[in-house]
């Protein structure tokens, strides 16, 4: 078998691992190349010669904000921890008004349910202080099974 037939088969999940494990210790065998020299200087930051520190983004420097500058951010920050704040306390009342809505339409649904069953009491209780009502089923008519009873046909002469 060369590598090319057992490339095409399909390879169970062992033979696999295997031969991944065979190909990075060739990897790590082999010595690194002059090229892989180079990307690994490339990589490399260089630092700028004016000893200035570097952005998080690399090669350019990061601008100073001026007082002004500064003072306009404050401003801004604070203004926009006011209208949070507002925010919140807004919804807090939305939503303590919407479940005061919700209790007062569940008493008042609970009161209507009350004045039924006490409605239907007061129906049941005048019922059972009248007289009793004696009601009679109708008795059903019996029905007697009747035996085959037979025809008989006497010809005239």
């Amino acid at each position: 078998m060369t590598s090319e037939e057992s490339e095409n088969k399909p390879l169970k999940k062992s033979a696999k691992l295997d031969l991944l494990k065979k190909q990075l210790e060739d990897l790590e065998k082999e010595p690194d190349s002059e090229e892989d020299k180079e990307e690994e200087i490339i990589l490399e930051r260089v630092k700028p010669q004016t000893g200035k520190a570097l952005s998080p983004k690399g090669l350019k420097e990061k601008k100073e904000k001026s007082d002004k500058q500064k003072e306009q951010f404050e401003k801004m920050r604070k203004a926009r921890e006011a209208k949070i704040a507002e925010n919140k306390k807004l919804k807090a009342q939305i939503a303590k008004q919407e479940k005061e809505e919700l209790e007062k339409k569940l008493v008042e649904k609970a009161i209507k349910v009350k004045k039924k069953q006490i409605k239907k009491q007061q129906v049941l209780d005048e019922i059972s202080s009248e007289e009793e009502i004696i009601i009679k089923k109708k008795d059903k008519p019996k029905i007697t099974k009747v035996e085959n009873i037979t025809v008989k046909f006497v010809p005239f002469i």
